[in-house]
C-alpha cells in the first residue's frame, strides 16, 4: 500500500451496496487513491449487537472488494481496543509512508471531541466527511481538524434493514453484492436472527 489511503471502518454486518458506493465515490473524487477496508473487531457503540463473527465478516468483505485493485482489507482492528486512536497508530506504523485519511459520516461531529484522544485524531489525523441527511456538519468543529467534506450522495442501505429483511424472509436484491447475496442470507440464517 502507499500514497493516498482512505480507512473505512465499521462492523460490515453485513458488507452492502451503502459501503461500495461510499469507497467508489471516495476514488471518483479523487480523496484516496486506495480504500482500505477495516472491519472492527470491538465496536464501542454496537458490542452488543454484532451478530456475525469477525472472521465471517472479514470474508464477505475480501469477496465484496476482491475485483477492484484500488481497494484492500485489513485485520488491523481484530484484535484491537475499537478506538480510532489505536487503529491509526497500529496502521501508520505498519505502513509508516502511507498518507491515511478516516472516513466519519457528519453524524459524528457532535461526540467527536469524546472520542478516545481527541487531541490525538484532532493533531494527527485527517478525516474524510460524509455529510448525512439530518446531521449539520458542524463548521465550529470542522475547524478544529484536519478534514476534507465530501459531496457524496450517501445510498439508502443499512446492514440493520438488511438483517430484518433475511429475518422476515425478504429480499435483500440490490442491497448486497449480487454475487454474495445467498451467502449472507445463508449466514445470517444460520446464526438464528
Amino acid at each position: 500500500m502507499q500514497g493516498k489511503v482512505a480507512v473505512l471502518g465499521g462492523s460490515f454486518d453485513p458488507v452492502h451496496s451503502g459501503h461500495l458506493h461510499i469507497a467508489n465515490q471516495i476514488l471518483q473524487q479523487k480523496a484516496a487513491e486506495t480504500v482500505l477496508f477495516v472491519p472492527s473487531g470491538h465496536h464501542h457503540f454496537k458490542k452488543n449487537s454484532i451478530i456475525l463473527p469477525f472472521e465471517k465478516r472479514y470474508a464477505l468483505v475480501e469477496k465484496a472488494i476482491k475485483n477492484n485493485p484500488q481497494f484492500a482489507i485489513s485485520d488491523a482492528d481484530q484484535e484491537g481496543s475499537g478506538y480510532t486512536a489505536h487503529l491509526m497508530q497500529k496502521l501508520k506504523r505498519r505502513y509508516p509512508d502511507v498518507d491515511f485519511s478516516f472516513v466519519i459520516g457528519s453524524d459524528n461531529l457532535k461526540e467527536l471531541h469524546l472520542w478516545y484522544d481527541y487531541p490525538y485524531l484532532a493533531k494527527e489525523l485527517h478525516f474524510l466527511i460524509l455529510p448525512r441527511p439530518g446531521y449539520a456538519l458542524l463548521p465550529e468543529v470542522i475547524s478544529q481538524l484536519k478534514a476534507t467534506v465530501l459531496n457524496i450522495e450517501l445510498c439508502p442501505v443499512s446492514a440493520t434493514e438488511i438483517r430484518q429483511r433475511i429475518k422476515n424472509r425478504e429480499s435483500i436484491k440490490g442491497m448486497v453484492p449480487e454475487e454474495l447475496e445467498q451467502e449472507i442470507i445463508q449466514l445470517y440464517r444460520e446464526t438464528g436472527i
